[in-house]
């Protein structure tokens, strides 16, 4: 019986890289005192919050394909912090 491939795990993976480049841009960010170094940063920060935010919407309006993709989603979603979630989905 063949496997049957769930793009939801996709849509998974590529959220959690973007939180990845987030958090790091953060970290970096809270390490700097304000000057133009700092300015930068969070200007990166700002930028990687923004496209994590905006997919956010991507995965909340995912549609699996498969009982497994279905619980990945639904585990993953729940292990989201709120400020990631609209008030839309709360």
């Amino acid at each position: 019986m063949a496997t049957e491939l769930d793009s939801i795990f996709d849509v998974i993976e590529h959220h959690r890289e973007l939180s990845a480049q987030h958090d790091a841009a953060v970290s970096i960010s809270a390490k700097l005192v304000e000057g133009p170094e700092f300015d930068a940063a969070d200007a990166i920060s700002e930028k990687t919050r923004l496209a994590l935010e905006e997919y956010a919407d991507v995965l909340i309006h995912s549609k699996p394909t498969t009982l497994t993709g279905v619980i990945a989603l639904s585990r993953y979603v729940a292990s989201l912090p709120a400020w990631l979630l609209s008030d839309e989905y709360d």
